[in-house]
């Protein structure tokens, strides 16, 4: 579709999203908010046909509105979403449905941006992992544009350890660690193919103390009265119902529950086998009579009849899985806040608090802490031992007492 006419394409972009099940006034409102300004800025320029640069110019005036906020960053991801089917439009003539993604706020030089699309995909590494890795090649590539480097021709270890002291001024010890790592990977890429003189292994293998936070565990009662607040009569319900409990039980992350499909069911054998996003990892779980009974209820009587294989799905339509996890933290969110459940940023009170209280409950029991790792699939250990210290009741245990070290009254004439 090179050289359409962008007011063309505008419309044939809000009729394409309204055949895919988005409602009429929230196709025309894409329109009028994120379409027409872009329509407008090519006529003001003379120009009919749809133009990237124009485009781009328009992403550039929305990252200035967030800075001086004028505009949120749930506004700005909305627009830029509306961007991307504007150009999927012209670009292949068709839209295929995807949810809101997220959207770097780290635009780039064509430059940089060659260098993460080549580097990237070669990483052997989790899908996280990959993300965290784009993230901070972004972030990075975007200070030095900042800083005035369109290319690392000059750039030397003096800018190397700005970046890092600059993280360290707005990211916790565990985010500068991880980016300390990242960035040695990227560097090992960008002197192997030219790009820097050396990898800067000694400079970026600086060990950076990693803070540990112990988070809540949600406990019985309290998990008990969310589930309890479900509607298991309406098909919303018995989805939420089959979720929360999917997490209550087994301890699942919300991202590998928002990725399962039908076939990650074993009926027969009775299991749940996935691959978990985090560590690139399989897991095999054992499918418990509960669960099988509230995934098979919704199935039968509550999910969409849709030829994708998504296990859970979006009741709007088009009845699609979810984009990531993030949307069961939302879900999960309300009926919290619904039950009174207080909650503060970054308190660890959101879903994954979920399969800590599946952890804490199994090293209460006496499982053990090997048998704990194996069911939450940690690869490390010591990322099981942290429930250790959510058992209160056993580590009353080891306490001391204060038999023959009493503290000694002094007399005041002393």
């Amino acid at each position: 579709m090179n050289g359409k006419n962008v007011s063309e394409l505008a419309l044939k972009t809000v009729e394409a999203v309204q055949k895919m099940g988005l409602a009429a006034h929230t196709a025309w409102s894409e329109y009028a908010h994120t379409y027409l300004p872009i329509v407008r800025m090519h006529q003001a320029r003379g120009m009919q046909e749809f133009d990237r640069n124009i485009v781009t110019e328009y992403v550039q005036i929305l990252e200035r509105r967030i800075d001086r906020r004028e505009i949120s960053r749930l506004y700005y991801q909305n627009m830029r979403h509306g961007v991307e089917r504007l150009t999927e439009m012209h670009d292949t003539g068709r839209l295929e449905w995807s949810g809101p993604k997220k959207v770097s706020r780290f635009v780039l030089n064509s430059y940089y941006e060659t260098i993460l699309t080549e580097f990237v995909p070669g990483e052997d590494v989790s899908p996280k992992a990959k993300s965290d890795i784009t993230w901070i090649g972004r972030k990075y590539f975007a200070w030095l544009l900042w800083e005035g480097h369109a290319d690392l021709k000059d750039v030397s270890a003096d800018e190397i350890q700005r970046f890092v002291i600059y993280c360290s001024k707005h990211m916790t010890g565990g985010s500068v660690h991880n980016a300390m790592l990242y960035m040695k990977k990227l560097y090992r890429y960008l002197a192997g193919n030219g790009y820097a003189k050396e990898n800067y292994s000694g400079l970026l293998s600086y060990k950076v103390s990693r803070g540990s936070k112990i988070f809540p565990a949600l406990n019985k009662d309290e998990v008990e009265l969310i589930l309890e607040l479900v509607d298991r009569h309406s098909p919303k319900g018995k989805r939420d119902y089959a979720i929360m409990l999917l997490g209550a039980v087994t301890g699942l992350r919300a991202c590998d529950i928002a990725k399962m499909r039908l076939a990650d069911i074993d009926w027969k054998k009775g299991e749940i086998k996935i691959v978990q996003s985090k560590t690139n990892q399989s897991l095999a779980l054992p499918l418990t009579r509960d669960v099988g009974e509230a995934i098979q209820d919704y199935i039968l009587n509550g999910r969409q009849q849709t030829t994708s294989d998504t296990l859970f799905l979006r009741v709007r339509p088009p009845c699609q899985g979810f984009a990531n996890g993030v949307a069961i933290g939302y879900l999960y969110d309300r009926y919290r806040k619904q039950v009174g459940l207080p909650r503060e940023a970054r308190d660890g009170k959101g879903f994954h608090a979920l399969r800590r209280s599946l952890g804490k409950n199994m090293v209460t029991s006496g499982v053990p802490v090997t048998t704990v790792a194996q069911v939450l699939g940690h690869n490390d250990i010591d990322s099981t031992k942290k429930y250790i210290s959510l058992d209160s009741e056993h580590l009353k245990e080891c306490a001391l007492g204060f038999a023959g070290i009493e503290p000694q009254r002094r007399c005041h004439d002393e």
